[in-house]
């Protein structure tokens, strides 16, 4: 089973405009493989032979975490469609800022919905600053899932908000929370990531995009961290299903590592059954 742990789509009607729009905002230095809708991820799934895929969308301002959950359920239960029903890990996102995220957190675990996904740069806060610690923790006792933004953004200045060695401390005052962080721990700052994160009781995806499929310090990642912590991501529409596959098989892994990035951890993390419900 090949499971992407880290992908995005849009409703169908701004799917076009979202997806012009972030691209603009990274002065087109990355282009989407896919028009962004359920139905081209879907679409691209199946030319890819990949299973399953994990739905992060991100809450950029509080009032959409109700939307963004009542949608995690629609796609959950049928609503857009057997297809998406079967293949789509639908998480939900609250804002760290909301004054109801404790509320909101609740709700996401009372609708059976696995985690959240978080974006520091976006949602502009600071991953280890007190307030977010707190929300962590209620994370992690409600045995919710984090999937997170971490290291740089092409779209902001290089502000280290949600950098490496935030994530060590996080994992550090939170034993136990269930943490993915994105892009090897730290987009475009894997040595930090290699100094930082290598080893520890974290969850790292591998959505690297182009920019980092031949970096020393990625590839080091991918060989030495936890075997049964990293988990085959594309950040899709911005990565193909292809690269991301290239990028794995460049780290020359055993076949039974290849095999667990690719699926079986997310498998485990996500309690994915071999047809395709969650249990």
């Amino acid at each position: 089973m090949i499971i992407d742990a880290h992908t995005h789509t849009f409703p169908e009607q701004i799917a076009k405009r979202a997806i012009e729009k972030l691209t603009a905002k990274t002065g087109h230095a990355i282009a989407p493989v896919s028009d962004g809708t359920v139905a081209g991820l879907l679409n691209t799934m199946r030319a890819a032979q990949v299973d399953r895929a994990v739905l992060c969308p991100v809450a950029t301002r509080p009032e959409q975490a109700e939307d963004i959950l009542t949608e995690a359920r629609a796609i959950r239960d049928g609503a857009r469609g057997e297809d998406a029903a079967r293949r789509l890990i639908p998480l939900a996102s609250v804002h760290p800022a909301d004054p109801k995220w404790a509320k909101r957190l609740q709700a996401v675990a009372d609708a059976d919905v696995r985690g959240v996904k978080l974006h520091p740069y976006y949602q502009e806060f600071v991953l280890d600053a007190p307030d977010t610690l707190a929300f962590l923790k209620r994370c992690r006792d409600l045995n919710l899932i984090v999937q997170c933004h971490c290291g740089y953004d092409i779209g902001f200045p290089r502000d280290p908000i949600c950098g490496p060695e935030r994530v060590a401390h996080v994992m550090r005052e939170i034993p136990g929370l269930r943490f993915i962080a994105a892009h090897l721990g730290g987009w475009l700052d894997w040595e930090a990531s290699a100094r930082h994160l290598l080893g520890k009781d974290v969850y790292l995806d591998t959505a690297v995009l182009r920019h980092g499929v031949d970096d020393p310090h990625a590839l080091r990642l991918l060989r030495e961290h936890g075997p049964d912590k990293l988990l085959f991501a594309t950040d899709a529409p911005w990565m193909s299903f292809d690269d991301g596959f290239a990028f794995i098989r460049a780290a020359g892994l055993p076949a039974d590592t290849e095999s667990a990035i690719l699926g079986g951890n997310a498998q485990r993390l996500f309690s994915i059954t071999e047809k395709g419900s969650i249990g």
